[in-house]
């Protein structure tokens, strides 16, 4: 599957899955988009990238519930290689609280980065598809949005919201030519979850550079044939 000159933006790129998503690609000639809101990590990535992979690489730090910074995303992006390809939706936030004991102030924090994130990103990034006729938009969402556990409540309510937009989505783009698919992925072995999950095993859940590449496949065009639907990736779990 080679990705010379196309340009992917991850959000979310600077450290866990987005990282890894952006060397696969990178191994495969692309041009990656790295952002993320921590610069320090986002330069680091891009930087290696640039060092040791066949793509080249630029990062821009944005906050993607802000609508300033994803312009400005947009901006860069377009500045620097003329189009946009593909874009994954990765970022997001998760704090387990109870539904009661969630605050408003952390109820809007998630909501904000998860759902508004994508909703933006996917507005600006899609407006240029539209343009060009032509793009992916994959969107990183959760199993999560279908099974229910306590401490979820604000979590659930976003990659919920992730999966009905991207389904309202495919049907108003796809007649440009707009592929949007969602993956709804089950526990995933970074070290965010190592450090959450304390009595799971690591060896049952989504390795990174595994999930790296059918992310690659669903984007590349031997995936054409797979639209608007949502798809579970669970690792070795039931």
């Amino acid at each position: 599957m080679g990705f010379n000159e196309k340009t992917i933006v991850i959000t979310g790129s600077g450290r866990g899955l987005g990282r890894q998503i952006a060397f696969s690609f990178a191994e495969s000639g692309a041009n990656v988009v790295v952002t993320a809101r921590t610069e320090k990590e986002i330069k680091q990535t891009a930087e290696k990238i640039n060092r040791e992979k066949e793509g080249k690489a630029i990062y821009v730090s944005a906050d993607i519930s802000n609508e300033k910074d994803v312009k400005n995303l947009v901006k860069r992006t377009v500045k620097k290689f003329n189009k946009v390809d593909i874009l994954i939706n990765n970022a997001a936030i998760h704090e387990a609280n109870t539904i009661l004991e969630t605050d408003l102030s952390t109820w809007k924090k998630i909501i904000e980065v998860n759902l508004t994130g994508t909703f933006l990103c996917s507005k600006e990034f899609g407006q240029v598809m539209k343009n060009q006729k032509g793009g992916k938009i994959i969107n990183i969402s959760s199993t999560a949005a279908n099974n229910y556990f306590p401490g979820f409540g604000a979590y659930t309510a976003s990659k919920s919201g992730i999966n009905g937009l991207s389904m309202v989505l495919y049907e108003e783009l796809h007649e440009f030519n707009i592929n949007v698919l969602t993956l709804n992925l089950g526990l995933v072995n970074t070290q965010y979850t190592r450090e959450r999950i304390k009595n799971g095993n690591p060896d049952e859940w989504i390795q990174p550079e595994n999930l790296a590449e059918v992310i690659k496949y669903f984007s590349s065009n031997k995936a054409d044939i797979i639209s608007g639907t949502t798809i579970d990736i669970n690792g070795k779990r039931k």
